[in-house]
């Protein structure tokens, strides 16, 4: 299970990536039409906000949350020893494990209700949007699955490769 999980977590985090490039050649794309060609690629704004944004920062989550690289103040977190830091890190993943699960139900039933009514949004051309709804639940799902590996396996749990270091050259 933790090897699927693990591949289906850097699948996950190479989609947002690809979400971010299509999203920079997109824009640019829209830039140059309108700027160069006086042709703007239609409905941009609304394919930008309603996909690749929602896909670069949901479809991250679970790597993220596997590498423990979410963004934390350590104020307090430095100056305590190792088992209360312990302590500090089980209990910031329940918290982000429950807060994950509650944006994730509630998302679902967005996600459902778009896909019933067939959502869009009007720009230049109808852009559907309901598909996108459903990166939410998906993407908060299999962070709420990686955080459970972490508070239940701890640190025998190794869902991402450790980063190769590189030694600089002089």
């Amino acid at each position: 299970m933790i090897k699927t999980i693990r591949t289906l977590t850097n699948a996950l985090a190479w989609l947002a990536g690809l979400s971010v490039a299509l999203m920079m050649f997109h824009v640019m794309a829209d830039v140059l039409g309108k700027y160069l060609f006086h042709m703007p690629v239609p409905s941009t704004a609304e394919v930008v906000a309603n996909y690749y944004m929602i896909a670069c920062v949901f479809l991250a989550l679970a790597y993220i949350e596997a590498r423990g690289s979410a963004i934390s103040v350590d104020l307090i977190y430095d100056s305590v020893g190792p088992r209360t830091q312990a302590w500090m890190r089980k209990v910031g993943q329940i918290g982000t494990l429950a807060f994950y699960a509650g944006l994730g139900w509630f998302s679902w039933d967005v996600s459902m209700r778009a896909f019933k009514i067939n959502e869009s949004v009007d720009g230049l051309w109808r852009v559907t949007v309901w598909p996108a709804k459903f990166l939410l639940p998906l993407g908060l799902a299999i962070a709420c699955i990686v955080l459970l590996l972490k508070i239940f396996g701890g640190d025998r749990v190794k869902l991402v490769e450790p980063p190769v270091e590189s030694t600089p050259e002089l």
